[in-house]
């Protein structure tokens, strides 16, 4: 416990050993005194009903947070500058937590969308959870960023296709389905990379389109015309959506651990696959 305690006290600002960006704010110049941890097993069953949660979503150039309260409150933003992760993130979770009236060690659960998307913003957003997570010895939960965007769509929407761009002429996409009307959404085809002409291709035209990746104009003109398509980005609606899957998590037995937590990027980034070419990767 020491040697992680002076782990996250050394590194708390960094995303990962060797990378740059950093998270600012109040909340992540805490005292010493101030990390003590209460062992998960002393806390009661976690189901997210009647715990305070926080869920932070980092996975697009519009990231969303949203607070649960114990209480029963409901406090959401989804209105952070574009692009602007590593500045107005935490200072926004502050925001919210003074709204739910709660401190940052009254927080009982931190979930967080592990992509796919951008890499940056999902290193900032991980960094930012693992870190509120061990300061208030809450339970540390991941969550697909994608899935998160299938729960906007309207509740008679029989298929679901979401999708976010990838860049280089490629997709993020996954697909989700309902039985019968206002069945919750099944996964069908879980988080993917594929070119934007296959998934164009392979989509139901009955089916719902939602994602960031609708704000393309080159995407939005792949997709047929007879399709419906969601709001690009749908704001409130999307941290509402990104509580309630944050507490159907809760119900699960699965944790995820503080320390190998990873996003799911899918595949390396530009700089990466330009230094591989190179032979030029830094050491």
């Amino acid at each position: 416990m020491v040697i992680a305690r002076n782990y996250i006290l050394k590194h708390r600002a960094k995303v990962v050993k060797g990378s740059s960006p950093r998270i600012h704010g109040p909340l992540m110049h805490r005292r010493r005194a101030d990390l003590t941890i209460t062992p998960l097993r002393q806390r009661r069953h976690m189901t997210g009903e009647s715990t305070n949660l926080l869920v932070i979503d980092t996975s697009t150039g519009q990231p969303a947070v949203g607070i649960r309260s114990r209480a029963g409150g409901v406090h959401v933003s989804s209105v952070l500058a574009t692009g602007r992760h590593g500045r107005d993130l935490v200072p926004r979770i502050g925001d919210l937590l003074r709204e739910a009236n709660l401190r940052v060690m009254d927080l009982e659960i931190v979930a967080v969308g592990l992509g796919p998307g951008s890499y940056t913003g999902l290193r900032i957003g991980l960094t930012a959870a693992r870190t509120l997570a061990y300061t208030a010895g809450a339970v540390l939960l991941g969550f697909d960023s994608l899935e998160g965007w299938a729960r906007t769509a309207p509740p008679e929407a029989p298929r679901v296709h979401v999708v976010a761009d990838a860049q280089r002429g490629d997709v993020y996409a996954a697909d989700f389905l309902r039985d019968s009307l206002l069945e919750p959404l099944k996964l069908v085809i879980a988080s993917r990379i594929e070119s934007l002409q296959s998934w164009s291709q392979r989509l139901d035209r009955q089916g719902f389109v939602v994602g960031p990746g609708l704000d393309s104009t080159r995407i939005r003109d792949a997709i047929p015309v007879e399709m419906q398509i969601a709001d690009a980005r749908p704001d409130r609606s999307r941290a509402l959506a990104l509580l309630e899957l944050a507490r159907q998590l809760c119900a699960g037995v699965e944790r995820d651990d503080l320390w190998t937590l990873e996003p799911n990027y899918l595949r390396r980034s530009a700089a990466e696959e330009t230094w591989d070419a190179r032979g030029t990767r830094p050491s």
